[in-house]
């Protein structure tokens, strides 16, 4: 999770809008479309149960308006990033030293802390 708030940092994110999408309450869906909100949702109910998912969640989020090629998409991004996670995580690697600020604390210009 450190390089992808790293990297939206880099792409002119702010605090706020990491702390959202780590799903720090009382600020998940300030910023996030329903669209966004919804396809998050149901990533992490895959990543964490996929056979849990219902008929009736994946109508809900179709009716938001994604393509069935949008949510493959989704779907590959989350099962490549789970399955590059479970590989670092059996291979014990440790996150390189220039990840290790925390996610939500703002980063000044030119990469320094």
């Amino acid at each position: 999770m450190r390089f992808h708030a790293t990297a939206l940092r880099a792409e002119g994110g702010d605090v706020e809008e990491v702390k959202e999408i780590l799903g720090v309450p009382g600020l998940r869906g300030v910023r996030l479309s329903p669209l966004e909100a919804a396809v998050l949702d149901f990533c992490r109910q895959v990543a964490v149960d996929a056979n849990a998912v219902t008929e009736e969640q994946v109508a809900g989020l179709k009716a938001l308006g994604p393509s069935d090629a949008e949510l493959v998409e989704a779907l590959e991004v989350l099962t490549f990033t789970t399955g590059h996670a479970k590989l670092a995580d059996a291979l014990a690697l440790e996150a390189d030293p220039w990840l290790d600020q925390p996610e939500w604390e703002p980063r000044t210009p030119g990469g320094g802390a």
